[in-house]
């Protein structure tokens, strides 16, 4: 699911949850012989009753929603950007893919194999991946050494998938202070 459909889920749920709320608080208190509590009925029936649809105001409201359900209707039906890489395979009728998650875990897992790396952040796109490596040595000339080993760990770790289009390595070395 993606971040923009959440979102609008959410949205979309809290405001039927607090109209649900609200038309059942002013029911009950039309039932009770009470005046409205939060939705002044009256005068809005009456401007609705008095309020013909090729007035501006209803016109903007119809314009409105309209522009509203396009916007999602366009949004929903946009194709998804690809996250998955294409493993290459030997039978061209099989597809087998890696997502790029996966290849981030795997791209930490390789650095963080290489002795004297602390730890290991990746970032993967479809063309780039960038290997972040924490290296808790003050000399930059061992911090150098133990990056390329890292480096070359992680080169050897995407080389092994066989990707289809693998995507350009980038390794940056931080050196962490103990």
């Amino acid at each position: 699911m993606r971040t923009l459909d959440r979102v609008l889920a959410v949205l979309l749920a809290a405001g039927g949850l607090v109209l649900g709320v609200l038309v059942v608080v002013e029911v009950a208190a039309a039932g009770l012989g009470r005046p409205p509590v939060a939705l002044p009925y009256s005068p809005v029936a009456a401007w609705l009753r008095e309020t013909p649809w090729s007035s501006a105001a209803a016109l903007a409201v119809a314009a409105g929603l309209a522009v509203v359900g396009l916007a999602l209707l366009v949004a929903e039906l946009a194709p998804r950007r690809r996250t998955d890489l294409v493993l290459a395979g030997d039978d061209p009728a099989t597809t087998a893919t890696l997502s790029v998650r996966s290849l981030a875990r795997v791209l930490e897992s390789a650095a963080t194999g290489v002795p004297g790396v602390e730890r290991a952040s990746a970032r993967v796109r479809r063309r780039r991946a960038r290997l972040s490596v924490h290296v808790p040595v003050r000399d930059g000339e061992e911090a150098a050494r133990i990056g390329r080993e890292a480096q070359s760990a992680a080169s050897a770790a995407l080389d092994a998938l066989s990707l289809r289009a693998a995507p350009r390595l980038r390794v940056r070395t931080r050196q962490e202070a103990r």
